[in-house]
């Protein structure tokens, strides 16, 4: 029973790292993690490379904090990366609550030349709600799990209109033998981000003085619209080292879609595919 818990921490910390993954990147990779009053409280740190800007051909350096801390058993406050969180089910079967999430400024600190001279977009954040459903696939397993969720969120201060929402499905799975003498979780989702055209335009669009940045639009401003934006696969391999830490694997394949894909901000200047990578230390206690 005590291992089983420990698996349990490990699946909660590993969902906490998948989800602060795109800490200095435009968004979380939000996975939440399964019924809380079977996992212990955590604190850690991952350390990622993201890309420079959302549609970069390049990657840099960030570090992702990772906590969760829960006062009466089932309801808990949660940061992942530049998420946080609060849970106010009690049911074991459902995450819901409300959220905040701090998006990072686009300006000069980036390395494509072009880019940088762009007129900066200003730091944003986000204020919504998330609800997920944990799925246990064989009740003698429970770790064996597919857990479907999503978000939806607006912007508070002013960089963009509208909101963007988030829907996934992460698959969990327990390896059934060790590796190296200890158990191995692994995790493989699918997601889809959505957006408005206002958040399309600040992040993906090209006008006013930028024009001039782009001679190839021949004046004629690029005014991406609303919808799909891109889909996402995240992943990870956890191992817990002894009863207080585990060690964590994660990233996320994202690729751009449809209007975003095809920005000069993004075609010509940067790459449809993004990645993330990183590895986490994380104290369970």
């Amino acid at each position: 029973m005590i291992k089983l818990k420990c698996y349990r921490c490990t699946l909660a910390a590993t969902a906490a790292l998948l989800a602060s993954a795109g800490a200095a990147a435009q968004d979380v990779i939000a996975v939440e993690p399964p019924p809380q009053q079977e996992i212990k409280n955590f604190l850690g740190l991952g350390v990622f490379s993201v890309p420079d800007f959302y549609g970069s051909s390049k990657n840099k350096a960030a570090a992702a904090p990772i906590a969760r801390y829960s006062w009466d058993g089932t309801s808990y406050i949660q940061l992942l990366g530049p998420e946080l969180s609060l849970n106010l089910m009690p049911d074991r079967a459902w995450r819901a609550g409300p959220l905040i999430r701090f998006r990072p400024r686009r300006d000069d600190d980036v390395d494509d030349a072009i880019v940088k001279r762009m007129r900066p977009v200003p730091s944003a954040t986000e204020i919504g709600a998330y609800a997920a459903y944990h799925m246990v696939l064989d009740p003698n397993h429970p770790l064996h799990k597919i857990v479907i969720g999503g978000d939806i969120v607006a912007n508070t201060t002013g960089v963009y209109n509208g909101v963007t929402g988030n829907l996934r499905a992460t698959y969990y799975y327990p390896f059934p033998q060790p590796v190296a003498g200890q158990q191995l979780i692994g995790t493989i989702g699918i997601g889809m981000f959505f957006a408005s055209d206002s958040f399309n335009r600040k992040y993906f669009g090209v006008g006013g003085s930028d024009l001039a940045l782009f001679p190839e639009l021949g004046g004629r401003p690029y005014n991406p619209g609303s919808g799909l934006t891109s889909v996402k696969i995240p992943f990870s391999l956890s191992t817990q080292v002894n009863r207080q830490w585990l060690l964590s694997f994660a990233g996320r394949y994202e690729r751009l879609l449809n209007d975003a894909k095809d920005s000069p901000v993004v075609n010509r200047h940067g790459d449809a595919n993004q990645w993330q990578i990183g590895i986490a230390a994380t104290y369970l206690f």
